[in-house]
């Protein structure tokens, strides 16, 4: 297979995945029978159950996105990489899991016992000791990623999918990792499901539940290839929930995984429909399906009903408000980037794009990346095929009828607010994904074909709550020829930018009705790169979701109130904001400690892998994060490893101006623009935030971050929050 049909597939696997949740979950509660969903939606699903605008962040999504970032770090994780990963990527207590409860959710246990210093890894009879419940269906939901990294390679897919359950499962728990991790591998190069799922089969143990009930519902299909509804009731009797404990038992959902694979034949829809129609866990198991029939039949088989209201993104709720908010070609280009490394072949063009910033190529068929226009009668976007600046795509924005004097916006989200979702339940939070001080760049070309004079453009940003738009200098693209802008966004005066793209009107010089506009104009190669230089304004923060933005917050109570955020906390508290991908920084604040002391954070992977540099407990310290069983019991400050500290006296409430640099594998602590210490630091690169490293409180003001901070690591040079230094 050559990379771009690899490229493809994976991408049809990612909408597959996140297209299988979204139909699934209006009806995966309990009290929605096999019985109810029948009488209520009949024999056929023809769209989505219920019309979400933005579809919120769900665990069969937050964890194939970020356990991937594993094996994006290390070609090959073993068990306690992926143990670090389970608490690291999540806040405690909100989003990523299903919170159930200590012993009835694995999740939430596992999480728990990680925390508070259990020896690792978890045994598994730790964890059957810990959850009164039979093996859960999580081991296969997350995993999807994994397999799609090793394409055929299923023996390694199953390997990598093993290892992941078996931070939380035993059994068939580890099963299901391993089943799904396969099948999803088998899925790039069997000839048919069928075949996929005796592929997958062979990597789990003859003697388990899962094989037998795979064999099970394989033999009924044999035998009855049309009747998967009469499948689904030879589930019931011999493989039911009346068998097994807990809420979402392994076995049951994973032959209803089987079978709508087999009477699939292969079609997307008609698998997704059976996954969903069969009841019980339906958004795990239409999204397991979903992946598993994208990556095999590819983007063509998808129905166009089912893709368009994603618009490509996937809502997740990790600790990264960045990351949370997830273009899917981005990530399906990471997958395969990855993929090809690990099979050691060579990177193309169209995959070596960077991580940090935004960058649209509209290489995938039918991708959009995101934007979206503000007046959807008179611009349609799609992508098209038939002309390109670089590669094979473009986006193709055509304008309609636009009158004279009538402003519309296309656009690119980049900052999600409470309001524009139905359903919070997973708390997503969001981070900015661009920022003041970055540069816009795109290539356009126009084709008009009537109208009384070209269209007027301008590229402009509009921010969260508010919507002011802070735009540049308009211009007329020229016809039937490639044109670049490029633009540096302003400051924002610390308000988080909600959108980037183009404000687009007609200046025609007729008002009739018939010399209203009409053409396309083409976008592509849009990016938006560069060092970030902002303020944070606490006073336009809002609380969404028990979070303040634009921060996701891990522990603690934070406020924010007028110029200033404070927190409260009876353990170690952090909020965390900026680019995920970010290197060199700079943040810096005032900062009233309480008496335990205050830190900012720089290159943050997480909630555990962070670097937080201040004032501690009558002196100055630069701190690492590591996991609780790691630093043992005797460890000074419970969660950290001091780097390097100096005594530092203070009065207590006393403001101070801390200031703390990433550059290179160094940081750099600056207390009232004095340098204190410099240390060695593990981690290249990371979010930027907040942070008290034990019990107590702190207040913070004047929030500056400056990324690139090397050159002013040396020099000492400050963001003054304007773009200067």
């Amino acid at each position: 297979m050559n990379a771009r049909r690899y490229y493809e597939r994976v991408y049809a696997a990612m909408l597959g995945k996140n297209i299988g949740v979204r139909l699934g979950a209006p009806v995966e509660a309990e009290r929605w029978t096999y019985d109810r969903i029948r009488k209520v939606y009949g024999d056929r699903i023809y769209g989505y159950l219920r019309p979400y605008r933005v579809f919120g962040a769900d665990d069969d999504v937050n964890g194939p996105a970020y356990f991937f970032r594993v094996l994006m770090e290390k070609d090959d994780p073993d068990i306690m990489d992926f143990t670090l990963a389970w608490v690291d990527y999540v806040r405690q207590g909100k989003g990523f899991y299903w919170w159930g409860g200590v012993g009835t959710s694995a999740t939430q246990t596992t999480y728990s016992l990680i925390r508070n210093g259990e020896s690792l890894p978890l045994s598994h009879e730790k964890l059957r000791a810990a959850n009164k419940y039979d093996e859960g269906i999580g081991g296969q939901i997350f995993v999807d990623t994994l397999g799609l990294a090793y394409p055929g390679n299923v023996e390694r897919a199953a390997e990598l999918g093993g290892r992941l359950a078996s931070v939380a499962y035993y059994g068939e728990g580890v099963n299901g990792g391993r089943f799904m991790a396969a099948a999803n591998a088998a899925a790039f190069d069997s000839d048919s499901v069928s075949e996929i799922v005796a592929r997958a089969r062979k990597m789990i143990p003859d003697d388990s539940d899962y094989a037998a009930c795979c064999d099970a519902v394989t033999a009924f299909h044999q035998e009855h290839p049309r009747s998967w509804r009469e499948c689904r009731q030879m589930i019931e009797d011999e493989w039911g929930y009346s068998r097994y404990s807990g809420v979402c038992p392994m076995i049951p959902n994973a032959a209803v995984c089987v079978m709508a694979l087999l009477y699939s034949n292969g079609n997307f829809h008609k698998g997704v429909e059976i996954a969903v129609l069969s009841g019980w866990d339906t958004d795990c198991n239409a999204g397991n399906v979903g992946s598993i029939l994208g990556a095999f039949g590819g983007v063509n088989g998808i129905p166009r009903v089912f893709r368009e209201p994603f618009l490509d993104v996937s809502i997740l709720s990790g600790v990264s408000g960045d990351l949370n908010t997830c273009d899917i070609p981005t990530l399906s280009r990471q997958i395969a980037r990855r993929g090809l490394e690990l099979a050691g072949k060579r990177i193309p063009f169209f995959l070596a794009a960077e991580d940090k910033g935004l960058h649209f190529d509209f290489e995938l068929p039918g991708s959009v990346h995101g934007f979206r226009v503000s007046t959807p009668f008179v611009l349609q976007v799609s992508r098209s095929g038939e002309i390109a600046h670089t590669g094979k795509g473009s986006l193709q924005v055509v304008f309609n009828r636009l009158q004279k004097g009538q402003y519309t916006r296309l656009y690119h989200e980049t900052f999600y607010t409470r309001a524009e979702f139905e359903d919070g339940r997973y708390s997503p939070v969001f981070s900015p994904k661009v920022y003041s001080g970055q540069q816009m760049s795109l290539w356009m070309y126009m084709d008009q074909w009537f109208g009384g004079g070209p269209l007027k453009m301008r590229p402009y940003v509009a921010t969260a709550f508010d919507d002011t738009v802070y735009s540049g200098e308009e211009f007329m693209p020229e016809g039937n020829k490639w044109s670049r802008l490029e633009w540096t966004i302003p400051d924002t005066k610390g308000a988080p930018i909600a959108q980037i793209g183009l404000e687009v009107w007609s200046d025609s010089v007729n008002t009739g009705e018939p010399s209203r506009d009409l053409g396309r104009f083409f976008i592509d190669d849009f990016t938006v790169s560069g060092n970030a230089c902002y303020t944070v304004d606490p006073s336009l923060s809002r609380v969404e979701l028990g979070n303040i933005t634009p921060f996701a917050i891990n522990r603690g109570q934070w406020t924010s109130e007028g110029d200033t955020v404070s927190v409260s906390c009876d353990d170690s508290a952090q909020a965390y904001t900026g680019c995920y991908e970010t290197r060199d920084i700079e943040i810096s604040a005032d900062v009233k400690p309480g008496e335990s002391g205050a830190c900012l954070v720089v290159r943050a992977l997480g909630t555990v892998r962070h670097i937080a540099a201040g004032l501690i407990d009558g002196r100055a310290a630069i701190l690492c994060g590591v996991l609780a069983a790691a630093a043992g019991d005797a460890a000074e400050i419970p969660g950290y490893r001091i780097l390097a500290e100096t005594p530092y006296a203070r009065k207590t409430g006393e403001q101070v101006g801390l200031r703390v640099c990433a550059a290179g594998d160094e940081c750099i602590l600056t207390i009232n623009d004095e340098e204190i210490l410099r240390a060695r630091i593990p981690y290249g690169h990371g979010m930027t935030g907040l942070a008290i490293p034990r019990e107590g409180g702190a207040a913070f003001r004047n929030i500056r971050v400056r990324e690139g901070a090397r050159s002013a690591a040396r020099a000492g040079g400050v963001c003054q929050g304007d773009g200067s230094v």
